[in-house]
């Protein structure tokens, strides 16, 4: 399979279709799997609002592209949180002969797919899956952790921050496992595709998010910005995670303005039209 691209930055940017030359049985579906946050994320209903309806309607092409919208605890670790995803992926792709997955992911969830994608032996359902995937395409994951995780891990309690704790999460089992200095050691033994390490079996396409005030109607756009600033996100960053660590694994495919908030969306840059451009 080929895929052709053209990135952009700013208020334009341009997208190329995919070429793709499979075999001739096979069937292409689109997986979603969400980033941290609640336990009632393991809710499909719950998850599916994480992502919106407009942004499940433009990846799958007003929905005529099977999908499955993964649902797992967002306060795990991230092998935890691989094994309820590879559980919903494994009997989804059996029971509508899927042989062609295009992954999506937001946030966390690209370290979850990480983790299957390097970890083959660690579950007996991961071979299979890694086989059926064609690439992933992962919206601004911490790929080495966040600023915004090592600060939660200090906010909890704070007479001041209970609403900043609110908008990243609590200092859970996802937020340690976002940490800068946790993700560097796991990226040093047990994750592939940052710099020194084996490369992942299947390609990553990562898309960062560069911008912070993108809807100020929005309560989370002013809580981002207020974050970006206190957490000391180095360089461009979406509000949550930095550029250098959503590019520190893959291939860069675009830069977007949109914010932590508004990049799960189709409803600033319309992210989820690029993403049907896989099919």
């Amino acid at each position: 399979m080929k895929r052709a691209w053209f990135g952009g930055t700013g208020a334009a940017l341009a997208f190329a279709a995919v070429v793709a030359a499979g075999p001739a049985a096979a069937r292409t579906g689109v997986v979603f799997i969400h980033g941290k946050g609640a336990a009632n994320l393991a809710q499909e209903s719950v998850a599916r609002a994480y992502w919106t309806a407009d942004m499940i309607r433009a990846t799958t092409k007003g929905y005529a592209i099977p999908s499955l919208v993964c649902h797992y605890d967002g306060t795990q670790y991230m092998w935890v949180a691989a094994g309820q995803v590879a559980g919903q992926i494994a009997a989804w792709a059996t029971a509508n002969g899927i042989d062609d997955i295009v992954v999506e992911t937001h946030s966390f969830g690209g370290v979850v797919i990480r983790w299957i994608l390097s970890n083959p032996g660690y579950d007996s359902r991961y071979p299979d899956i890694i086989r059926r995937i064609r690439w992933v395409n992962s919206i601004a994951p911490p790929n080495k952790g966040s600023e915004a995780a090592d600060l939660a891990g200090t906010l909890s309690g704070s007479w001041f921050t209970g609403w900043l704790v609110d908008l990243f999460g609590q200092d859970n089992d996802s937020t340690r496992n976002c940490r800068t200095s946790w993700m560097a050691y796991y990226n040093q033994y047990y994750l592939y595709g940052t710099s020194g390490r084996p490369a992942l079996p299947k390609t990553v396409y990562n898309v960062a998010g560069t911008g912070l005030w993108n809807d100020f109607a929005h309560a989370e756009d002013y809580g981002l910005a207020t974050l970006s600033g206190i957490a000391g996100l180095p360089g461009e960053d979406d509000g949550a995670v930095a550029q250098y660590s959503a590019q520190a694994v893959g291939t860069v495919w675009f830069t977007t303005p949109a914010n932590h908030h508004h990049n799960r969306r189709n409803d600033y840059r319309k992210i989820g039209d690029a993403l049907a451009t896989d099919f």
